[in-house]
């Protein structure tokens, strides 16, 4: 007979039944409870597979990948524009060049009509000024067969798109991690006493350096610069629908061409004290550096125009700065600086009704001289600086704090260029990391 016990902890039965799962002996009623136990466990992670089947039903919302779709559509619809203005733009080039190999021969006609007019009323006509005429009539009468023989000839380039044209990565935001801040994998140096503003679109990111506005590539190689004259730059945005940058300059605001680099100012735009802008697909937003700041919105086309002023206390309370104003997918972010408290909080509110959606104050110390800015981050969560503690606050999209993050120097103006390239610019340089 076996004088094996039961495997439970207290109990002195004799085995009965041997589990070939886990290889344990147990009695009669103890196998029961065991085997029942795997029954249940089996029951578990069968209703947890179900569960996990159900979430990967609701992965194939179209809401989820809907983003990447209007990025998607975006870019074609930029690249359908670039094509059409390129078209335009030869086409002008061609009726321009047509006309003026034209009016040039008509110019020369009428010359060569009015001397002979000359001629025939003056009454002591030359044998001299008669050749002359006819030199002329033979060089015109060349110009006119060297006319006839010319064709324009147009030479066109390939468009050549390839699968590197547009990249797809998956980031995971639950897992974003800024653990290596500390090291950017790239600077520039930008040794100046002023503010380092910075802004970008698929393309470029623009940076000031050594009183130029300069184009950096996704290479972060220079391909573009143009010497800035103008007022102190405060803040600069992208707008998709201008296809330009957007320059605050204190009290005026211009526009850079990226294609031709030529700086615009912008007529309709009344002076103010402005201090940070942004834009959304149709507006132009702007706000004022003054107590109980306001944020005005402008029209982008046909034209820039005013269209109405957001004043306090839908933005900000008495006594209060709005510091930075950031547009991001239909809400607008707004860091905001008690003058009195010297408390500082983040807001962010619809921009349909302006009503808030949350707030969050920061723990930061400091009267918030200077910059107090931020920049979106994908999932709509939020990054910002903190000028005078040197850190970088990561805030989450339901408006709770996630993470702060220490910085080695202290950080002016911060920017997502690219998915995976966070810039920020400090009093001697622009860093990059890789996120």
């Amino acid at each position: 007979m076996s004088t094996i016990r039961c495997t439970v902890t207290n109990c002195r039965c004799i085995s009965r039944a041997l589990c070939y799962v886990c290889h344990e002996n147990f009695c009669r009623e103890h196998f029961d409870v065991h085997d029942h136990s795997y029954n249940s466990l089996l029951k578990s992670l069968n209703d947890k597979i179900k569960d996990f089947d159900d979430r990967l039903e609701d992965f194939n919302n179209e809401e989820l990948i809907e983003n990447c779709y209007e990025k998607l559509d975006k870019w074609r619809d930029d690249c359908y524009k670039t094509i059409d203005q390129l078209y335009a733009k030869k086409c002008q080039e061609i009726k321009r060049r047509f006309h003026e190999n034209i009016d040039r021969r008509q110019e020369r006609i009428v010359q060569l009509q009015t001397k002979v007019t000359n001629l025939l009323q003056e009454e002591d006509v030359t044998k001299t000024s008669v050749n002359s005429l006819l030199i002329d009539v033979e060089g015109l009468e060349e110009e006119m067969n060297k006319l006839e023989q010319i064709i324009l000839h147009i030479d066109i380039q390939p468009l050549i798109l390839d699968n590197k044209t547009i990249t797809i990565e998956e980031i995971n935001t639950t897992h974003f991690n800024l653990t290596q801040i500390t090291h950017p994998y790239h600077s520039i140096d930008c040794s100046n006493h002023l503010s380092k503003p910075l802004a970008s679109n698929e393309q470029y990111l623009l940076i000031y350096r050594m009183q130029n506005l300069c184009l950096i590539d996704r290479e972060l190689t220079l391909v573009k610069q143009v010497s800035w004259s103008h007022n102190r730059i405060w803040d600069t945005c992208w707008s998709s629908t201008l296809n330009c940058f957007i320059i605050l300059a204190h009290y005026e605001v211009y526009l850079l061409n990226i294609d031709n680099m030529s700086i615009e100012r912008v007529e309709t735009v009344f002076r103010r004290n402005w201090w940070s802008c942004t834009c959304s697909e149709s507006s132009l937003f702007l706000s004022t550096y003054e107590h109980s700041s306001s944020i005005m919105e402008f029209c982008l086309q046909p034209s820039i125009e005013f269209i109405k002023e957001w004043k306090s206390p839908l933005t900000c309370r008495k006594d209060e700065f709005i510091k930075d104003i950031v547009y991001n997918n239909q809400t607008i972010a707004i860091t905001i600086f008690n003058k009195k408290t010297f408390r500082k909080r983040f807001e962010l509110k619809s921009l349909r009704k302006f009503d808030l959606l949350w707030s969050l104050d920061l723990d930061i110390r400091g009267e918030c001289h200077n910059t107090l800015r931020c920049c979106s981050l994908p999932d709509n969560q939020w990054l910002l600086t903190d000028f005078d503690n040197q850190r970088l606050f990561h805030i989450r999209n339901d408006g709770k704090l996630k993470t702060i993050y220490p910085y080695p120097t202290t950080p002016w103006y911060i920017n997502l260029f690219t998915s995976n390239i966070l810039v920020i610019s400090t009093q001697t340089s622009v860093n990059f990391h890789k996120i």
